[in-house]
């Protein structure tokens, strides 16, 4: 029943996946796309250089009407000066990640595309192994923080709707459709992050479980019971199921520093501006006092992308140390010191190739981030509410 579960959850997972993929691909962030190898049916990256400059032209267009029109609201329209920052602050947000977006599809379009085809090969290899045969995505916890994600965006498409309909014309569709376009695309570089460092995850806990479970029963099995060792050929194929796991594990953390090099800078400043958006957005809501309730939906859905974002990387990292804890060293196979001279390679190699994720060396992404951002945040909002209060502010 157990396996059952399993097995439903990552076909979930997948096909929340695909989906996600055709929603991106339509959005105009994702500007390639994946077919089925003809020699043998794996997935395969492949470039659409004309949806490609689609995307670009389109972006351009869509973020120089997005700027005018921004522009004219913060000059002529909005008179709030906490609304004219937010809207301020919005707009370089967006346009920023306007760029990166830009960059990413013209300057780095064959490394997105070499990278995400190396994921696929990693997942190919780890469902290749006794055992591991599946064709989803993850177990229950990442089909968990998948379901949430789609929550964050489907929110963020309808949340415009309703001024939509509140002022439905030309220029208002005009003006929705390229705030949600900016938007959107601007989220899709947190949504990119979040799915690539799941993947990540995805990848070293199904190669754990192929470890503590299947080799370390084919390693008790080589034991004999009247205290004879195993024979050189067991010895060898253990050993070239060490060398095999090895590799995948080397191949992960390879691929996985590869993916956190090339968002890197994006990560900062997603992280940067959803933490900036949350701040200011919570700062007008107690101006405000406290009745703007698509605001509170925002700073929720901010600080739930951010989470979901945290715990997928904090999933990944934690999953690159749990073979540590598997006790592999204790399964007793031989004397030999070729064999135990192998083992060790493997342990050691293993604290070498640790997955981490730094950004730009300034600090480790973990589930304490979100502590600390939250112990700051409140102890800013209280002292803001204090001093508004004695100047009669609420």
């Amino acid at each position: 029943m157990p396996r059952l579960v399993m097995l439903s959850a990552s076909t979930l997972s997948a096909s929340i996946l695909r989906a996600t993929f055709r929603y991106a691909t339509f959005m105009g962030f994702i500007f390639f796309g994946i077919k089925g190898n003809r020699t043998d049916g794996c997935l395969v990256a492949q470039n659409r250089y004309r949806y490609k400059g689609f995307c670009i032209l389109s972006r351009i267009l869509v973020c120089v009407l997005y700027g005018y029109l921004s522009i004219v609201d913060i000059l002529w329209v909005l008179d709030n000066t906490h609304l004219t920052i937010l809207a301020c602050i919005r707009l370089g947000c967006n346009i920023i990640c306007a760029f990166v977006i830009l960059m990413m599809q013209f300057w780095f379009g064959q490394r997105v595309l070499r990278l995400v085809n190396c994921y696929f090969r990693l997942f190919r290899k780890v469902n290749a192994l006794p055992g591991c045969e599946d064709v989803g995505f993850g177990g229950r916890r990442e089909l968990t923080l998948l379901f949430f994600k789609v929550i964050c965006l489907l929110s963020q498409i309808f949340c415009e709707l309703p001024q939509l309909y509140s002022q439905f014309s030309l220029e208002a569709c005009i003006e929705v459709i390229c705030e949600t376009y900016t938007d959107v695309g601007g989220s899709m570089i947190g949504h990119m992050c979040f799915v690539g460092y799941l993947s990540i995850g995805a990848l070293y806990a199904q190669l754990n479980r192929y470890v503590r479970h299947e080799l370390r029963r084919q390693l008790r099995s080589l034991e004999q019971p009247n205290g004879c060792q195993a024979g050189r050929r067991e010895l060898k194929a253990a050993g070239c199921r060490l060398d095999e796991c090895l590799s995948i594990y080397v191949e992960i953390e390879r691929v996985g520093s590869a993916f956190h090099r090339l968002m890197e800078i994006p990560l900062c400043l997603i992280l940067m501006f959803s933490f900036l958006s949350m701040a200011v957005v919570s700062y007008y809501i107690m101006l405000n006092k406290f009745r703007d309730f698509s605001l509170w939906l925002l700073v929720i859905r901010l600080f739930v992308d951010v989470v979901l974002l945290t715990l997928a990387i904090h999933g990944a990292c934690s999953s690159s140390r749990v073979v540590r804890r598997l006790s592999l060293e204790n399964c007793y196979v031989s004397e030999r010191n070729d064999w135990h001279m192998k083992m060790e390679m493997f342990l050691s190699r293993l604290n070498l190739y640790e997955f981490r994720v730094c950004p730009l060396g300034l600090f480790e992404i973990s589930n304490e981030l979100i502590l600390v951002f939250l112990s700051g945040l409140v102890t800013y909002l209280t002292y803001i509410l204090q001093y508004s209060m004695q100047t009669n502010q609420i």
